[in-house]
C-alpha cells in the first residue's frame, strides 16, 4: 500500500472529561489494492486505538458504500495526559501510516484549532489544533490563563481594534512574558535612558524583582493578560525578547487569531537569546522552530556570540550573516560572580518529551531519576551546598516531589548564578551564563545519546571544544566534584569557550543597539 492510498476527512472531534472522540470518513484511494479495515488502526506516539466503523458496507449502493467508510475513534484522556505536549495521530495499515488533516478542504495556513477541554483538577488542558501543514495535532498541556472565554474575548476584541490604531510601538519581553533578569531587560534599561519613547516591556504585575525596578523603567511597563498587552501584542511593529514570539503572548496558546500573529510573523523581530544556542545542532528535530524557513518570522534577527555560533544559524537553520548580530549577549554585561560564591548548582535542560510525565507521574520521568542520582552522589562534605535549579518548564512538577527541598523560594537565576562555584548540567545553555562568570562547569552525559535520539540531532559541543570536564556515570561525578570545587577555571577550558563566546568587554549592549538603529528597529 502507497503512503497516500488512505486519506482522511475530518468531520467532528469532540473532547470530554474522560476521552477525546475522533469521527470522519476514510477514503480508500488505491480501488485495486486489498485493504482491511479492521487492520486500520489509529497510532499516537506508541499507543493504538482501535477504529469503529458504525455503518456496514454496502457494495451496490455508492452513496451507502461511501456512509461505510465513516468513523470513530475514542482516545481515553487517562491514555494521553503523561504523552508529549503535541502529539500527531496516524492512520496504520501494516507497515505504512498517514497523517489525519485537519481540514476537509486542506486549507493551510488557518491555524484553527478546537475548543479547549479544561481539567482543573488534573492542571490540564487538552485541544486538538491545526499544523502550518494542515495535520491535526492533539496538544495536552497545564492550563493556561487564555484558555479561559473572558481572555478569548479579550483577545479577539485587541486583534480587531488593532487594526485601528497606528503600529509604532516596540514590544520587549522575557520568558513566558514575565520575567526581569535577562538580556531584554538590560536593553530596555539602556533604551529608556536613551529616551525612546516607543519601547514596552512586558511583564508580570507579581514579579518579584518589581518592587526593585526603578521608577522611570517602570513608566512603560505594560503588564500581563491585560487588555493593553494583547492590544500590543498585536499592534506592535516590532518584537525584541529571549524567546520565541509566543511568549509575547502566552506559550501554546489556543487562539487562531495569536497563532496568525505568531506565525505569520508581519512584524520585525530580534532573537536576543535567553542562552547561547551553540549546544543542541538546529539541525535537529527538536529545534525547527528556530529555522529561518520553518519556525522563525522571515523578518528575524538573532543576537549571537561569535563568528563560530553565527556560522551554527547559516549552516544549519538557514540565515545569513544578515540577519545575525554578532555582538555577545546583553545579560553578560552586568553578570558577576561572588567573591565567596560556594554553591553547587545542578540544572539539567528540560525534556519536551517527559513534560507531561513530570506533571503528573514524576517519579516515573527519567529526568527526576537522574537529578535524584546526581545528588545522591556529590561528596558528603559539600551536600549542604547543592542547590536545585530545575529548567522553567520542569520547575512546578519538581516543586512537589521529594526534591523540593533543593529548591528555593521564589528564587531569581540569576541571583543563584552569583553564588555559583560548580554547575552541573547535561548540555543546558546555563553553562555558558555561569562559565561566563567564572564558575567551573561539569557536563553530566550519561544519558545523552538516549537523549539526542529523542531531539533527533547531535550535540556541538563535544570532547575537542567543552570547556569543562565530562562525566558518564556517578562514580565519575563524584571524584569530579570533588576536583573541580577547590580550583579555579582551567586555562584550556577558557581557551576553548573563547571561541564560541568572544565577547568579554561588557559592550554587548551598546553593539546590539547599534544594530537596531542601523537596521531602523527603533
Amino acid at each position: 500500500m502507497k503512503k497516500n492510498n488512505i486519506i482522511n476527512i475530518k468531520l467532528k472531534n469532540i473532547i470530554t472529561k474522560s476521552n477525546i472522540f475522533l469521527s470522519g470518513f476514510i477514503v480508500i484511494k488505491d480501488k485495486n489494492k486489498k485493504i482491511e479495515r479492521k487492520k486500520i488502526k489509529l497510532r499516537i506516539n506508541d499507543n493504538y486505538y482501535n477504529i469503529k466503523f458504525p455503518f456496514k458496507r454496502i457494495k451496490n449502493i455508492k452513496i451507502l458504500d461511501i456512509l461505510s467508510n465513516f468513523y470513530i475513534v475514542k482516545i481515553p484522556i487517562r491514555s494521553i495526559i503523561t504523552e508529549k505536549i503535541h502529539n500527531k495521530p496516524f492512520f496504520t495499515h501494516e507497515e505504512d501510516k498517514f497523517s489525519l488533516r485537519y481540514s476537509i478542504l486542506g486549507k493551510k495556513g488557518k491555524y484553527l484549532n478546537s475548543k479547549v477541554k479544561i481539567i482543573k483538577d488534573i492542571n490540564t488542558s487538552v485541544y486538538i489544533r491545526q499544523s502550518v501543514k494542515n495535520r491535526l495535532i492533539i496538544t495536552v498541556r497545564e492550563i493556561n490563563k487564555t484558555d479561559y472565554l473572558k481572555e478569548q474575548i479579550k483577545i479577539n476584541i485587541a486583534c480587531f481594534a488593532s487594526k485601528l490604531i497606528p503600529h509604532k510601538k516596540i514590544l520587549m519581553y522575557e520568558k513566558h512574558a514575565e520575567k526581569y533578569e535577562e538580556s531584554a531587560s538590560i536593553v530596555y534599561e539602556n533604551l529608556i535612558d536613551k529616551g525612546n519613547k516607543n519601547v514596552y516591556y512586558l511583564i508580570d504585575k507579581n514579579h518579584i524583582a518589581l518592587e526593585k525596578i526603578e521608577k522611570k523603567y517602570k513608566q512603560n511597563f505594560i503588564f500581563k493578560y491585560t487588555f493593553k498587552h494583547y492590544l500590543t501584542f498585536f499592534s506592535a511593529k516590532a518584537f525584541i525578547g529571549t524567546e520565541s514570539p509566543g511568549h509575547a503572548i502566552e506559550l501554546r496558546i489556543a487562539n487562531k487569531h495569536a497563532a496568525y500573529r505568531i506565525y505569520k510573523g508581519n512584524f520585525n523581530y530580534v532573537f536576543l537569546q535567553h542562552g547561547v544556542m551553540y549546544m543542541v545542532s538546529l539541525e535537529s528535530k527538536g529545534r525547527s522552530f528556530f529555522r529561518k524557513d520553518e519556525g522563525m518570522p522571515k523578518n528575524s534577527k538573532v543576537v549571537v556570540s561569535s563568528d563560530l555560533e553565527a556560522k551554527h544559524f547559516i549552516d544549519f537553520a538557514g540565515f545569513t550573516k544578515n540577519d545575525l548580530y554578532i555582538t555577545g549577549l546583553p545579560k553578560y554585561d552586568k553578570s558577576k560572580l561572588k567573591p565567596k560564591a560556594d554553591k553547587i548548582v545542578i540544572m539539567l535542560t528540560w525534556r519536551p518529551w517527559e513534560y507531561n510525565l513530570i506533571r503528573n507521574n514524576i517519579k516515573d520521568a527519567a529526568y527526576y531519576k537522574l537529578i535524584e542520582k546526581i545528588i545522591k552522589h556529590i561528596p558528603k562534605n559539600l551536600k549542604e551546598k547543592i542547590i536545585l535549579m530545575p529548567h522553567p518548564l520542569m520547575l512546578e512538577g519538581l516543586k512537589n516531589s521529594e526534591l523540593s527541598k533543593y529548591i528555593p523560594n521564589n528564587f531569581v537565576y540569576n541571583e543563584i548564578l552569583e553564588n555559583t562555584k560548580i554547575l552541573i548540567t547535561d548540555y543546558s545553555s546555563i553553562a555558558y551564563d555561569a562559565f561566563y562568570r567564572g564558575s567551573n562547569v561539569i557536563f553530566y552525559w550519561e544519558e545523552k545519546d538516549y537523549c539526542m535520539e529523542q531531539y533527533g540531532g547531535h550535540l556541538m559541543l563535544n570532547k575537542r571544544n567543552i570547556f569543562g570536564p565530562i562525566c558518564y556515570n556517578v562514580s565519575e561525578l563524584e571524584k569530579t566534584v570533588d576536583e573541580q570545587y577547590y580550583i579555579n577555571q582551567e586555562k584550556e577550558y577558557i581557551n576553548r569557550y573563547r571561541k564560541i563566546v568572544q565577547f568579554n568587554d561588557n559592550k554587548n549592549t551598546e553593539r546590539v543597539i547599534e544594530y537596531l538603529e542601523k537596521d531602523g528597529i527603533i
